[in-house]
């Protein structure tokens, strides 16, 4: 493979790598914002699993291209 190709590849992997860590920042924030409400009903709740269970799916896809990365 070409020295060009792996950095370009390696480019677009930090780049994903840093929408994916903003995209969980984003969903973990809100899922926290949700938590400390004090008006909470079933939507809340919803709203807090949701955050919080995508902010993982995130972290592990950013993992994940961490490892690929390296």
């Amino acid at each position: 493979m070409s020295d060009n190709y792996l950095r370009e590849k390696a480019n677009c992997l930090r780049n994903e790598m840093n929408h994916l860590w903003g995209a969980m920042f984003i969903t973990g924030g809100g899922a926290i914002g949700f938590a400390v409400i004090e008006t909470k009903n079933l939507w809340v709740y919803c709203f807090m699993v949701l955050g919080a269970l995508m902010a993982i799916v995130f972290l592990n896809a950013y993992m994940m291209r961490r490892t690929e990365l390296m």
